[in-house]
């Protein structure tokens, strides 16, 4: 699903390829996009919500985040029951971020073959941000000439 060499991401059931050459003008034109939704927009600042991708044992919520036409990180986080259901903060907890950070971690060397470390094209990190009270992933794109 993550293309050591390139950066390129594909997800089952997401048919387009997200990658360090993507466009937010090429991102706009695939199927993906027309069921995608604006997260937040402060231009040149834009990021979107894809739709969320069926794993086992989790829903894989994932998010694009564009500086003008640069695609500058792909976000993605596992939803489950044992990280917290809740979107009000009633069964929120610093052992479940932890938890949730422990198994991001687990899944991108075991399922995805991918080491938390800097590549040719970019990087990929596994954070808890205590401040916000969460955990996810990131594959942030290093520039690429345009």
């Amino acid at each position: 699903m993550i293309n050591r060499d390139n950066g390129n991401v594909t997800f089952p059931g997401l048919e387009a390829a997200i990658g360090p050459s993507l466009t937010r003008a090429q991102f706009l034109q695939t199927l993906v996009a027309a069921v995608s939704s604006v997260g937040a927009r402060n231009e040149p600042w834009c990021s979107y919500r894809l739709p969320n991708v069926p794993q086992p044992e989790t829903i894989l919520c994932l998010s694009l985040q564009f500086h003008g036409e640069r695609l500058e990180s792909l976000n993605l986080f596992h939803n489950a029951a044992r990280f917290g259901a809740s979107w009000d903060w009633d069964d929120w907890s610093e052992e479940r971020e932890l938890a949730r950070k422990s198994f991001h971690e687990h899944w991108l060397v075991t399922k995805l073959g991918v080491a938390l470390k800097r590549y040719s094209w970019g990087e990929i990190s596994s954070n808890y941000d205590a401040k916000g009270g969460s955990s996810s992933i990131t594959i942030r794109y290093a520039k690429q000439n345009m």
